[in-house]
């Protein structure tokens, strides 16, 4: 949203922006009355996305090339002392221009027509006519998404509409270039769309064509809910601080935004009322079954207790049980197995971005049972690096070998060890990698089965309550007194380093300390991880004896896999081998060879 000319202009953002969340439009009126500043955001991952984003594009340039059509680039920067708005109609009126002509592939298109702008990344020429011309133009945008969203295809029906008033007619489809190694393009019935995006656009114009409210001070009257859109607002600098001068029920830890917007509705609208809300409620909520009011009602209590005392305080949970009152031994506290000094603790750094489907570029196994040559316990790192600096699939997929390698080597020697991480990352990525690169599926399915891995999130979850907005491990550190080496990172600055190794020659031996600090971040969650553990085992000795009983362990059960699937394994790796055997292991060697591309 920006003012042009004196007036408003909004481009397909703005609507999808609306959709997410209203307010956000709220504050970008707002900041073009002047009655707010626009933050600038800083975010180093969100610049990687945008940057892979225009690889993504260049990628697809090169594929409409290889397909023998011509693309006509319109992408132009303003001029030193152009008007803003003369610029954009340079631009729109090169692209009716290039339309006119009837150039094979548009790309970086403008439309503009005072009120709204939009760029769209290609016009595809296609042999159908319009009233005036003897072919037409459907648009086609790139994403990086694996999937078609639903934000992109309204996105692309603002150009659309936009287009059909310069050719004179509605493409009738419209086509969304996913990322991915397949680089998939869909298509879709531009008509099956258009009503769902009228309607969208309507609302948004009767928001935008209200008036402001005269008697500011700002914010505006709508309030800043969180929603997901809020990872990626710039506005969110102004909002989150805001519901914590409000001790808005978003502070409290799992709750869901029907339970917020029911307990609101009934005059509790801050976690601190929330604290001290009695219950049962009559009439009970309609959306929010009791047992999860009373969780977050306790919640809400503890994270109150906690901010009053200034610490971290935490409860221990009643353990559940069975209807003839056996203890679960599947469910939080008592789902940890007897510690074994041969355990192990297991983080992976990943690159959604990267490469044709993400790559997870770390592998950290922290041994407590061992120690490295200053004492330390010992850390094995494992890079998907290979001998010429380069991350590559082949060098993934090696140092996913090694991981499993040495885990199942710690196994044979001693099958009581447990695996441990925190959330289930680390599990999902071993099973995709296994399946990805068809190798250790016999290892992987056998931890799988001897639930080798435990990710103490679901322990803490279930088994305890503390006073934090947020389970992520950090958050729960200071109950266990733990202290990073390094300083601590939100969940994408890892990616954002890594990313920025690879912008800035690292492949090449550039910024290698950015590797090291990594590495570094990497040993300290592993490390984190293992001090976790350890106090979880306090806590459930301390359950014990709160419940004057003795706790059950889990069964351990036999990971081995029936003998019919140890043999279909080996029948399919013997017919895989050979196959493989003269394939190329790097991805771009093997585009370069056209028998092993299968491109012959």
């Amino acid at each position: 949203m920006q003012l042009v000319d004196g007036r408003p202009v909004y481009a397909a953002t703005d609507l999808v922006g609306f959709l997410a969340c209203t307010h956000l439009t709220d504050l970008e009126r707002s900041a073009l009355a002047g009655n707010v500043r626009k933050p600038i955001r800083s975010d180093p991952e969100l610049d990687a996305i945008i940057e892979r984003g225009y690889e993504h594009e260049q990628l697809f340039v090169e594929e409409l090339k290889g397909k023998g059509r011509s693309v006509v680039d319109l992408d132009s920067e303003r001029g030193k002392d152009e008007d803003r708005g003369d610029y954009y109609r340079r631009q729109a009126e090169r692209t009716r221009e290039a339309i006119t002509r009837g150039e094979d592939v548009i790309f970086q298109a403008c439309f503009f027509d005072g009120t709204w702008l939009g760029f769209a990344d290609f016009l595809l020429r296609v042999e159908k006519p319009t009233p005036t011309l003897g072919w037409s133009y459907e648009v086609a945008d790139t994403k990086l998404a694996h999937t078609v969203k639903a934000s992109a295809l309204l996105q692309i029906c603002v150009y659309n509409e936009m287009l059909a008033a310069v050719q004179g007619m509605y493409p009738e489809n419209m086509h969304v270039a996913l990322g991915g190694k397949d680089r998939e393009t869909k298509s879709f019935r531009t008509a099956d769309y258009t009503a769902y995006y009228r309607m969208a656009k309507r609302l948004f114009t009767e928001t935008t064509d209200a008036p402001l409210p005269t008697d500011y001070p700002p914010p505006p009257p709508s309030y800043p809910e969180p929603v997901e859109h809020c990872g990626v607002c710039r506005w969110d600098e102004i909002c989150s601080p805001r519901r914590r001068r409000d001790d808005h029920l978003a502070l409290v830890a799992g709750i869901a935004s029907r339970t917020r917007a029911e307990l609101t509705d009934r005059g509790t609208g801050t976690r601190r009322e929330l604290a001290v809300l009695e219950l049962p409620l009559a009439p009970k909520l309609d959306n929010t079954r009791a047992e999860t009011l009373m969780r977050v009602r306790e919640q809400a209590r503890l994270q109150v207790e906690g901010e009053d005392a200034g610490k971290t305080l935490h409860e221990l949970l009643e353990p559940i049980r069975s209807d003839d009152g056996a203890l679960d031994t599947t469910k939080g506290l008592l789902k940890l197995p007897e510690p074994s000094p041969g355990d192990l603790y297991l983080d992976l750094e990943g690159d959604p971005f990267a490469g044709d489907e993400g790559i997870d570029y770390l592998f950290g196994i922290l041994e407590p049972g061992k120690t490295d040559d200053s004492g330390k316990p010992l850390f094995h790192a494992f890079w998907s690096q290979a001998d010429d600096g380069r991350i590559t699939a082949a060098a993934e997929q090696h140092a996913f070998e090694q991981t499993i390698d040495l885990i199942m080597d710690r196994l044979r020697a001693d099958p009581n060890i447990h695996v441990y991480h925190y959330a289930p990352y680390e599990p999902t990525h071993l099973g995709m990698l296994m399946g990805r690169y068809m190798t250790r599926q016999q290892e992987v399915d056998e931890l799988f089965r001897g639930d080798t891995l435990v990710d103490l999130f679901s322990v803490v979850r279930q088994g305890v309550r503390a006073s934090v907005e947020s389970y992520s491990i950090k958050k729960m550190e200071p109950l266990y007194g733990f202290t990073r080496d390094i300083e601590l990172r939100d969940a994408g600055s890892s990616i954002a380093e890594f990313e920025r190794w690879l912008r800035k020659g690292g492949e090449s031996g550039e910024e290698s300390e950015t590797l090291q600090l990594i590495e570094d971040y990497n040993r300290d969650d592993v490390l984190s991880t293992w001090k976790l553990r350890d106090w979880l085992e306090g806590q459930r000795t301390a359950l014990g004896q709160q419940l004057g009983e003795e706790l059950p362990r889990p069964v351990v059960e036999d990971g081995k896999a029936k003998e019919e699937l140890s043999a279909w394994l080996q029948e399919v790796n013997e017919i895989r081998d050979p196959l493989l055997a003269k394939v190329p292991e790097d991805a771009a060697d093997r585009r370069a060879d056209p028998v092993a591309s299968g491109t012959w």
